[in-house]
């Protein structure tokens, strides 16, 4: 059955919430902390990997809850309320600090630890059920990459909106801080109106998407301790998950690492205003639209493994081109108009692969999740989107981590009066552009290896509709 447009909208509204905090902490966060708060970037990463440890327990105990729970709302809808309240307080927490606190380096570490770890734990919460839910709405093989196409658009939506009062209205330029992001004084009200955005997100996918609350026909486990070790096992030796889980890995630490950085590039290496930053968002929503209208029409004709390679392939090659070209003297100087207008086809192509391989990634995973059903005789979603929530948290996470630990071993310098050298900006660029591809060799040569397409997906339906006649 065809889910409707407006339902697909108000699942997929749920996505703007993981979009603002995505973009404020991919873009954002380590600047911030960094550059204006004054905390070391090697303090910074420690905060971010001691979050990610908790991630790698609390994702998959989600999944696990959430598969388990028996309530007159489903199993998934009770976890979005739960999760909006420290998701979006924690959140307006972590931008909340002021630089006239004082506060020590151990102290700045704190804070930033206590407040990343608690608006990991809310969008956990919420999200992996979230996700979860979207698998659970169709089984259908094209059904399925429309809906997570619509949850990728709004997503990526929830996230350029945030980008773009960020650049507009928040970190506008001025004759005392140029980039507007050097300024102290107004990221406590960026991050007052990112909560409000998320407890928006999550409200609108709450009440439009009841009608779903007990949508699934997998069987339910109890909490057995046992049962739940051996499903998870079971799970984790499926030979599709693991290329999933491994593939989507890669793609998070090299792509969050140049997204990281990419602050980091606009201040210092093309040395662009805000206003040019806020028109490129113009760019990234015509990019993904692009992902969001093209991706569902492809995978009707072109299996799912074939998009997300050539999709990987463009995502890898096209960022280092302007780079390269620009060390060799072919695009206009720094800080012009002509520099940003030479990038757009560069940024728009990338952007727009990236978008497809997201949405094709969470696809595949419902696709997955199905296989494992077929081998556990458990619905398991909650634990198979549990590995895409965590990894989407590893993309910010180490992609933070790895930028952080680049910039120290650059000496790239801190605070909002320094002034890097320009052997500093040459290796942030080397980073930035052809490390980052370089790195994404190794999900393509891991995603080529993935199995399912068309034909297998129906034959692991066909046995589950079998499985549940005889149930």
């Amino acid at each position: 059955m065809a889910i409707q447009a407006k339902e697909k909208f108000f699942y997929a509204s749920g996505a703007i919430a993981n979009g603002v905090k995505n973009d404020a902490f991919t873009f954002f966060l380590l600047f911030f902390y960094s550059n204006i708060i004054g905390l070391t970037p090697g303090l910074a990463s420690l905060a971010i990997f001691i979050a990610l440890l908790v991630d790698a327990f609390t994702d998959p105990l989600m999944g696990v809850i959430s598969d388990r729970t028996q309530h007159k709302l489903g199993r998934r809808h009770p976890y979005f309320l739960l999760g909006m309240i420290p998701m979006a307080l924690s959140y307006f927490m972590l931008f909340s600090i002021q630089t006239s606190w004082e506060l020590s380096q151990q102290n700045l570490f704190l804070w930033m630890l206590s407040f990343t770890l608690l608006t990991r734990l809310g969008m956990t919460i919420f999200e992996v059920p979230h996700r979860s839910l979207g698998s659970e709405m169709t089984r259908s093989y094209t059904e399925r990459t429309s809906i997570f196409a619509a949850r990728e658009l709004l997503g990526w939506f929830g996230g350029l909106f945030n980008a773009f009062l960020a650049y507009t209205i928040f970190f506008r330029d001025t004759p005392d801080y140029m980039p507007g992001t050097k300024n102290p004084d107004p990221w406590i009200y960026y991050g007052m109106t990112g909560a409000s955005i998320m407890c928006i997100s999550v409200l609108l996918t709450y009440f439009g998407t009841l009608k779903y609350r007990n949508h699934s026909d997998a069987k339910i486990a109890t909490f057995n301790l046992k049962l739940i070790l051996n499903q998870i096992f079971i799970a984790l030796k499926n030979k599709s998950f693991l290329i999933f889980f491994f593939g989507y890995l890669f793609i998070a630490i090299s792509w969050g690492m140049g997204s990281s950085l990419q602050i980091y590039m606009n201040t210092y290496f093309w040395e662009f205003k805000s206003i040019m930053l806020a028109s490129y968002l113009g760019i990234y929503v015509l990019s993904t639209l692009s992902a969001y209208l093209i991706v569902p029409r492809l995978v009707q004709v072109i299996e799912k493994k074939t998009i997300l390679l050539i999709a990987i392939s463009f995502a890898a090659l096209i960022p280092p081109i302007p780079i390269i070209l620009f060390i060799n003297n072919f695009l206009p100087d720094t800080g012009t108009w002509n520099l940003f207008y030479a990038t757009i086809p560069f940024v728009y192509v990338a952007n727009t692969c990236l978008s497809s391989s997201a949405i094709i990634r969470e696809s595949m995973l419902g696709d997955i999740s199905d296989e494992v059903e077929l081998e556990s005789g458990i619905g398991q979603q909650g634990l198979m989107f549990a590995s895409s929530s965590l990894i989407g948290k590893l993309n910010t996470g180490l992609g933070i981590l790895m930028a952080g630990i680049t910039l120290e071993f650059i000496n790239f310098p801190q605070g909002t009066d320094v002034i890097p050298s320009a052997e500093n900006i040459f290796n942030l660029a080397m980073v930035q552009g052809p490390l980052v591809a370089i790195l994404m060799i190794i999900p393509f040569g891991i995603f080529s290896l993935y199995k399912i397409d068309r034909y297998r997906h129906q034959q692991i339906l066909a046995k589950l509709n079998h499985q549940n006649i005889n149930f």
